[in-house]
């Protein structure tokens, strides 16, 4: 009979999916940097056997072709006669400096058995190359040198995305974990009143779609960063120093931090459908929090030349949980913001309505599709104005205005959208005191 462990590992096929991710970074982490080294190694010996092939005392052009198809590689030659004068090189530095620091110091480490060794640095190591070598019967010093920081840099990088992509497992398992466990309770229910059965499959069926649904969005989400990483590593790999390496690593600076505001939103989404109903809530001054918020992004907003009206009643409080509350109006501000173009504007109301406070949020800018208005709310759903979105490094994943309804929710509130003549206006009523 199987192990309970083993019954277990196979009913929760996300532990095994955990598990191979874990070992996969493991791996990549201890054995990549190895690896790379020793292709590294076969690098620089192939490039010698090719010096060897050569008549270093009339290098032509085609042989000098062959030596420049390694600089992709990031490889440095010397190559000098018996008496230290210079025959080859690729480096702009002085000639006479590079052969009495590489060969002239160490010419007892050159034999005609051509010598491999690795110097190990902090952050990044070196490989060199010496060989005493025999050509058209004068003997010549040959010195291969490879530095392979850029290496350590970009595995560095992969690890990195790697750790992220296992945390936005973690939270897409442990959200249908909690999603099984509700489907298991619906279940029993069902079983223990026969009158509920059609109602809790249905319920069944609907928690089934939804975690497809979250499964199918997380990957769509992921497949972009993956693509932009994976390309950038590529060209970083083979072109070596031929391209701009700051650009690109910044194209994965930018994608690993999109990933990273992916990792807090899902754990922000775990919060709201799990914990909420334990949070704090006390009297909070809307108004002075509004004040503060608008303060905030002052320079923000006027960096890109929108303009801002803002009208706030004063002494607006309501009975909320302040963290959350400001959570809600920044994805606002936030989402009124990115679909506002320059020179164009933005108004901000807070509005006491009865026994409500009402916040209206509006920008001038693409309006959001009829068909769209009831479905924004959704998580991960992107609305037809997206593609007229700034290319800023904000999250884009289609969970901002899921927080929101959350949160509003949660408040005893409600929260909604309409198209305005130019432009768009969201709203939300809070109970207020």
């Amino acid at each position: 009979m199987r192990s309970s462990r083993e019954q277990k590992l196979q009913q929760n096929p996300a532990i095994l999916l955990l598990l191979a991710a874990l070992v996969v970074i493991l791996l990549y982490a201890f054995l990549a940097y190895p690896l790379y080294t020793r292709m590294k190694m076969q690098v620089l010996r192939r490039a010698y056997k090719e010096i060897s092939a050569m008549n270093l005392a009339v290098m032509d052009e085609e042989e000098t072709e062959v030596l420049q198809s390694f600089y992709a590689d990031n490889l440095e030659f010397l190559i000098t006669d018996e008496n230290f004068s210079l025959v080859y090189t690729n480096e702009s530095q002085p000639a006479d400096q590079r052969i009495e620091r590489y060969i002239k110091a160490h010419v007892e480490e050159f034999q005609e058995e051509p010598a491999l060794a690795i110097r190990k640095h902090r952050s990044f190591c070196v490989l060199r190359l010496r060989a005493l070598l025999n050509s058209g019967g004068r003997m010549y010093y040959v010195f291969i040198r490879c530095e392979i920081q850029q290496a350590q840099e970009i595995i560095d990088y992969t690890i990195m995305y790697l750790i992220l992509a296992l945390l936005l497992i973690c939270g897409a398992c442990y959200l249908l974990l909690k999603r099984k466990g509700q489907r298991l309770v619906l279940r029993s229910a069902g079983d223990a009143a026969g009158e509920r059965k059609e109602k809790n499959t249905g319920a069944q069926h609907s928690i089934d779609e939804a975690n497809k649904e979250f499964v199918a969005n997380i990957s769509h989400e992921l497949k972009t960063p993956l693509a932009v990483i994976s390309g950038q590593v590529e060209m970083l790999q083979y072109m070596g120093d031929e391209i701009d390496r700051e650009y690109y690593f910044s194209s994965i600076r930018e994608e690993i931090d999109k990933m990273t505001d992916l990792v807090g939103n899902l754990l922000d989404i775990t919060v709201l459908d799990h914990h909420m109903e334990e949070m704090e809530m006390s009297e909070v001054n809307f108004s002075d929090m509004m004040e503060y918020m608008i303060l905030k992004y002052d320079a923000l907003f006027k960096k890109n030349k929108i303009k801002l009206k803002s009208a706030l009643e004063r002494n607006c409080v309501v009975c909320a949980n302040r963290m959350y509350l400001e959570q809600a109006v920044n994805n606002y501000m936030m989402n009124a913001f990115q679909h506002t173009a320059q020179g164009k504007g933005m108004r901000i109301e807070l509005i006491r309505k009865e026994n409500m406070a009402r916040i209206e949020i509006y920008n001038e800018g693409p309006q959001i599709p009829e068909e769209d208005l009831d479905h924004i709310w959704q998580s991960f759903y992107k609305s037809g104005r997206e593609n007229h979105k700034k290319n800023l490094k904000l999250s884009n994943a289609g969970l901002g205005l899921y927080m929101v309804k959350k949160i509003v929710e949660q408040h005893g509130g409600r929260c909604g959208a309409q198209n305005q003549e130019k432009g768009v206006m969201f709203w939300m009523e809070l109970p207020g005191e």
